[in-house]
């Protein structure tokens, strides 16, 4: 997640983070086996303590941290017709820093989406209602309407899945410097080894463009790619242990920063 600061959100440090591509991770990113046309409630969600290299998203400011980040949807799908999907979610996640704490942050969400499958590829338009706070849930930073199209399929090749994602959203908010444009190109790749491990990566490159207040004209760019091991412990509860790295550029020379982070993250759903 990497969240915001209100703080930092003046600076304009905030929701420029690849970290908050987590929120497409492979599980995501891959098509669903299969949608009863019986709507059905699920809980998904993660944790997962990680050690990064710079924890501010300073250029020149970097401190060492670990941070603790648990991540739970409840969710309701459903299908409207053979190739057309629901889901309907709410969502609630935070970071936790062990030294930092100007780091915490935390983020509730109220959303829904549809995909329709057209020759194998998905087409999802989705709808967000958010609400970003500093420390955890504490102090409501700002809140926001997100609004964002994407398309995406799976590539199999032997025991290779290639799962690649381009997605566009605009973010409506109350708070001006946070309104701004966002396009993700992502690849989801997955060799399995055997049943139960595989090897994981997610490389992605995210653009923004900041549309109001402090922050309009701004420009940010952020290139990001992991390496990680998954073991499946059964068919809903799986651990990945992954390194990854992460550079952010911009046309303000002062945002511009590197990071490195490490840790293991435990899935589940039920």
């Amino acid at each position: 997640m990497r969240g915001s600061r209100t703080l930092l959100q003046v600076l304009g440090v905030f929701c420029a983070s690849g970290a908050f591509a987590a929120e497409l991770d492979l599980v995501e990113l891959k098509t669903p086996q299969f949608v009863p046309t019986t709507p059905y409630w699920s809980v998904v969600g993660s944790v997962s303590p990680t050690y990064t290299e710079n924890a501010l998203f300073s250029r020149d400011n970097r401190r060492r941290d670990v941070f603790y980040e648990p991540d739970v949807s409840l969710r309701l799908d459903g299908s409207l017709a053979p190739d057309l999907s629901y889901r309907i979610f709410a969502r609630a996640q935070y970071e936790a820093f062990a030294n930092e704490h100007l780091g915490n942050a935390a983020i509730a969400r109220l959303g829904a989406r549809l995909t329709q499958n057209l020759y194998g590829w998905r087409l999802t338009g989705q709808y967000e209602n958010r609400h970003d706070f500093d420390g955890i849930y504490r102090d409501l930073a700002f809140t926001s309407n997100d609004v964002s199209g994407s398309v995406g399929r799976d590539f199999r090749v032997g025991n290779v899945i290639l799962s690649p994602l381009a997605l566009l959203t605009y973010r409506f908010s109350d708070l001006p410097e946070a309104r701004r444009w966002r396009f993700d190109a992502i690849l989801g790749i997955e060799a399995k080894l055997d049943e139960r491990w595989s090897i994981v990566s997610i490389p992605f490159i995210e653009a923004f463009w900041f549309t109001d207040g402090l922050n309009a004209g701004r420009q940010d760019q952020i290139y990001s790619v992991s390496l990680g091991l998954k073991y499946n412990i059964a068919s809903n509860i799986s651990l990945t242990t992954t390194v990854i790295y992460e550079a952010r550029t911009s046309n303000v020379p002062l945002r511009h920063y590197t990071d490195v982070q490490i840790g293991p993250r435990l899935d589940f759903a039920f």
